[in-house]
C-alpha cells in the first residue's frame, strides 16, 4: 500500500489523499494484487467502522487537510463478523424484486444495501441485499450476534435469499488458517528452490 501511495505521488506530484482499498491474494508464488479502489472496501469497512472511537467527519475532514496523523486514531478492542444476505442466484445471476421481511434482529447492526422500498415492502435488486454486523469482545459472540440478526431476516420462500452461516465460525477460521500455512510452506519451498538454481549458475 505505501508503494502504491509513494508511486501515485512520483507520477502525479501530489500526495494520494483519500481512501484506499487494496485486495490482495496470498499464493505460492507471493502476494497478487487483486485490485485497487479509491473507496472502502465492503464489507471491510462495515467490519472496521463500528469500532472506530474518533469522529469519522474529523477523520474524513484531517485526510482532506493531509493533518491525519495515525497515532490518534482509535478503535475499539472488540471482534466484528459481517454476513450477507443475498439474493437466490448471486452472484452470478442474482434475483431482483424479491421481497425481503425483516423483523427482530436482535443485538446486531442491520445495513441495508442492493435493496429498495417500495409500498412500505424492501425488494432485492439482485446485489447483496442486507448485511449484518456482530460486534463483541470475541469472535465466537461476535458470530453468534451476526447469527441473531439473520434469524430476523427472512422471504416467502426458502430459496429467495440465503446467508453463508460459516462465515466467523471457527471451523472455518482454522480452514483459512491451515490453507495460510500451506500457501507459506510453499512459498519458502520455491524460495529454497530459486536460490538452490542461483548458486549452480
Amino acid at each position: 500500500m505505501t508503494d502504491v501511495v509513494n508511486a501515485i505521488k512520483k507520477e502525479t506530484g501530489a500526495p494520494y489523499q483519500g481512501i484506499l482499498y487494496g485486495q490482495f491474494m496470498a499464493t505460492d508464488n507471493g502476494i497478487s494484487v487483486i485490485e485497487f479502489n479509491a473507496r472502502f472496501g465492503d464489507p471491510e469497512a462495515m467490519n472496521i467502522l463500528p469500532l472506530l472511537e474518533n469522529d469519522f467527519l474529523d477523520v474524513c475532514m484531517n485526510i482532506a487537510k493531509g493533518t491525519l496523523n495515525s497515532e490518534n486514531i482509535k478503535f475499539a478492542k472488540k471482534a466484528t463478523v459481517c454476513k450477507y444476505v443475498v439474493p437466490g442466484g448471486y452472484p452470478e445471476n442474482g434475483r431482483e424484486g424479491i421481497p425481503i421481511m425483516v423483523g427482530n434482529t436482535g443485538r446486531a447492526h442491520i445495513n441495508y444495501a442492493g435493496v429498495y422500498e417500495e409500498g412500505g415492502e424492501l425488494y432485492t435488486t439482485g446485489s447483496r441485499a442486507i448485511a449484518v454486523v456482530g460486534i463483541a469482545n470475541t469472535i465466537e459472540e461476535a458470530e453468534e450476534i451476526a447469527e441473531e440478526g439473520l434469524s430476523g431476516i427472512s422471504s416467502e420462500n426458502s430459496d429467495d435469499i440465503y446467508a453463508r452461516h460459516d462465515i466467523g465460525t471457527k471451523r472455518l477460521i482454522n480452514k483459512r488458517i491451515l490453507h495460510m500455512e500451506q500457501v507459506r510452506r510453499l512459498q519458502v519451498k520455491r524460495k529454497k528452490a530459486r536460490f538452490s538454481e542461483l548458486k549452480n549458475l
